[in-house]
């Protein structure tokens, strides 16, 4: 007799696909918690989320940190009982730079530093100041984020801010990238208030009546592995690794509407489904059962980046480190996106006086080298330029994530409409969901936030 089953099976066993399982098991069916099952295409859980410790240093492959903004996350990381592991980041966190001209140049923190900043011209300045009596309408259709902030606030705020914040989140062209889509809130804000800046303020003072506090940066002691390991532990025997997924059929017998099989030919059978993987994964397995949400998906681009990890002495950087880090807009024309500067944030990260520098390389800017040591290489060379940094590294490591991070081009919003459309009235494909940060935002809140979600709403 086949086992009962799954109430839900969901595809990829990264962030997005934890915290859907994670929020799913703590809803009730019939009275009793749902099966759930999650199966993982890798050896571990977490899809790009690691913890790396090697020779005295702690190394994320991905994401390093979590916002005070992230409440979602916060919340859920102290419902999993990691609340204690949270550490605040070393006060200079406040102190960042953005690359210009060759040089750091520190990112204006408030209205004074704006006025000052060689970073923006005197006519961009004066245009700055006129954003909340600019008449002019939030975002329009398909309208890119050079478009929405030169509307709003003057090109001269574009580059190098605006394209260097972009670079920090998305490792993209502010030129390519969709306003409404990228930057959703800021979007929200100026067409609720009629001023990006209005709107800003709005929310603060809103959030300053209900107590809540979204400053700070934050990590877990133990690393971002500390979040994925306690999400699968809490789902237990729920998650299977080294389960590809490579056939996605209806059934619509014996309890249930779909039946997934993996590489190995097991097969699990469930009554709900959620695609957690990135649109480029999902797109050829859904394209047997539904070619044209599968080309929808598979026009979803990403942008291929290397993390690169340098450990070295603090007497070998000659610059002042004791910060978050900078951001290179694509005015400096080069491979380099940014670097952290992560023992400085969080100084059990690195032997006492050592160094780790988290370096960002290649997005839209640069076709990544297929060889790892060419990609150090190069990040070690523009890192040194910038930071003026002698001798070799003591320690360096690569991670490369290809595809990468997922673009928001123009046309998105209208994309994922056609998505959810198909997805809630198209029979065959009733009971699925999709997951991810191909879709709704790419930071891990947002994969705490939509795991909130049944997954048979659409979102």
């Amino acid at each position: 007799m086949p086992p009962k089953p799954a109430d839900l099976a969901i595809v990829g066993g990264g962030v997005a696909g934890l915290f859907a399982a994670w929020r799913a098991r703590r809803r009730t069916v019939e009275g009793r918690a749902p099966v759930v099952r999650v199966l993982e295409a890798a050896a571990a859980p977490g899809g790009v989320v690691a913890t790396v410790d090697e020779a005295g240093y702690r190394i994320e492959r991905a994401a390093s940190s979590i916002r005070g903004a992230a409440l979602e996350l916060l919340a859920a990381i102290r419902e999993l009982g990691l609340g204690g592991e949270l550490v605040a980041a070393a006060p200079c966190a406040a102190k960042r730079w953005v690359a210009f001209r060759g040089r750091l140049e520190p990112t204006p923190a408030g209205p004074i530093s704006f006025l000052t900043s060689p970073l923006l011209s005197a006519g961009a300045k004066l245009r700055l100041a006129r954003e909340p009596f600019v008449g002019e309408p939030a975002a329009r259709v398909d309208e890119t984020l050079a478009g929405f902030v030169a509307r709003r606030f003057g090109a001269g705020l574009v580059d190098p801010l605006v394209d260097a914040v972009v670079t920090g989140i998305f490792a993209g062209d502010v030129r390519r990238l969709e306003a409404a889509s990228a930057l959703p809130r800021m979007v929200e804000l100026c067409a609720q208030h009629g001023s990006v800046i209005r709107g800003f303020m709005a929310a603060a003072r809103a959030r300053k009546r209900e107590g809540i506090s979204t400053r700070g940066l934050y990590a877990l002691r133990g690393g971002m592995g500390s979040l994925v390991a306690a999400l699968a532990r809490s789902l237990g025997d729920a998650v299977t690794c080294d389960a590809r997924v490579t056939a996605l059929r209806r059934v619509d017998d014996d309890g249930a509407r779909w039946e997934l099989e993996d590489s190995r030919g097991r097969r699990v059978r469930a009554n709900e489904v959620v695609v957690a993987t990135p649109a480029w994964a999902a797109a050829p397995l859904l394209a047997p059962l539904a070619p044209d949400l599968a080309r929808e998906l598979a026009s979803i681009e990403a942008a291929n980046v290397a993390v690169v990890a340098f450990g070295v002495a603090r007497a070998q950087v000659g610059a002042d480190v004791d910060g978050l880090g900078f951001l290179v807009p694509r005015s400096e024309e080069s491979p380099l996106l940014g670097i952290l500067y992560e023992s400085s944030l969080f100084p059990d990260r690195a032997p006492p006086g050592h160094v780790l520098l988290r370096c960002m390389v290649g997005g839209e800017r640069l076709a990544l080298p297929e060889d790892e040591n060419a990609i150090a290489d190069l990040a070690w060379r523009e890192a040194a330029r910038y930071l003026r940094l002698t001798g070799t590294p003591e320690l360096r490591r690569v991670f490369v994530h290809k595809p990468g991070i997922p673009q928001y081009r123009p046309g998105h919003a209208r994309r994922l409409a056609r998505i959810d459309e198909a997805l809630a009235t198209e029979p065959r494909l009733s009971g699925l969901a999709l997951a991810g940060w191909s879709y709704r935002g790419i930071a891990l809140n947002d994969a705490a936030r939509r795991g909130a979600v049944p997954p048979t709403a659409r979102q």
